[in-house]
């Protein structure tokens, strides 16, 4: 009897430590799952990765373009609040005029002379020759504006032109640098003069052209980040509204998600 029940009890302890068939299937079973989960896991972080990007970067500009600015007194602007401006909105980056692209005087500056920006001023848009810029973009073009109208449209440019130490900031040649593209400044300047432009399309190129295809949210990606350079939140919700639109418009329940985030769809 006692050898018996030796028997019986290492037969039960055999049932408990060594699992029978069904048990390890329903634990390979978790196991692949669990793998597959991680798999799926992966997959869907890299196909989502460009929408999270353009969703943070959105938001950001959204934030920086709501975040309460202090009024802009013409002529008593002071040139360090242009430079606040200016890292604000491209993070640092890009900028005016280099010192060694002003003018230099030994006389008391500006303000204290009384000195006025002239009823028109002359804008010149363009990257440093050593910065990359889109191509068939290259070098820079001139622009002429009124100085009210540059005001009156606030953001960056009014800010600088409200600045009276700034009168004397031109190159050699009496323009005004702005170390930007080009590309989309035709636009720009056409809303702080009228209140309204044309948003950028896609371009099919044609023969012996230079530049790129490119789709319509392309465009309008990079004319976004302009306008968020240059400071002018009703254009810039206009522009993002669309490209959202074009980008997610099929899918209703991404627009409400994007939505909530406090982006402009609809």
């Amino acid at each position: 009897r006692g050898h018996r029940a030796r028997v019986l009890q290492r037969r039960r302890l055999l049932q408990v430590l060594v699992p029978a068939a069904s048990q390890l299937q329903a634990w390979w079973r978790v196991v692949l799952g669990e793998r597959q989960l991680r798999k799926l896991r992966s997959v869907v972080e890299r196909f989502t990765e460009g929408h999270r990007r353009l969703v943070a970067e959105l938001c950001a500009m959204l934030q920086t373009a709501d975040a309460p600015a202090e009024p802009a007194h013409c002529e008593r602007t002071t040139t360090a609040a242009v430079g606040e401006v200016r890292a604000t909105t491209n993070g640092g980056s890009g900028g005016w005029l280099s010192p060694s692209e002003r003018r230099t005087s030994d006389a008391p500056d500006a303000a204290a002379r009384g000195r006025r920006f002239p009823m028109w001023v002359t804008l010149r848009v363009g990257l440093p020759e050593d910065a990359p810029s889109p191509p068939a973009f290259g070098g820079s073009q001139i622009y002429s504006a009124r100085t009210a109208a540059l005001r009156r449209a606030g953001g960056a440019l009014g800010t600088f032109f409200c600045d009276a130490s700034n009168v004397d900031t031109r190159d050699d040649d009496g323009h005004y640098l702005v170390r930007r593209s080009w590309k989309h400044f035709d636009a720009i300047l056409d809303f702080m003069r009228d209140g309204s432009c044309s948003l950028p399309g896609g371009y099919v190129p044609t023969t012996y052209d230079t530049r790129p295809p490119s789709s319509e949210d392309d465009e309008l990606l990079e004319f976004v980040r302009e306008v968020a350079y240059y400071g002018l939140p009703e254009l810039l919700l206009q522009a993002m509204r669309k490209l959202l639109t074009l980008k997610y418009g099929a899918n209703p329940q991404t627009l409400a998600l994007l939505k909530a985030r406090g982006l402009p769809v609809g």
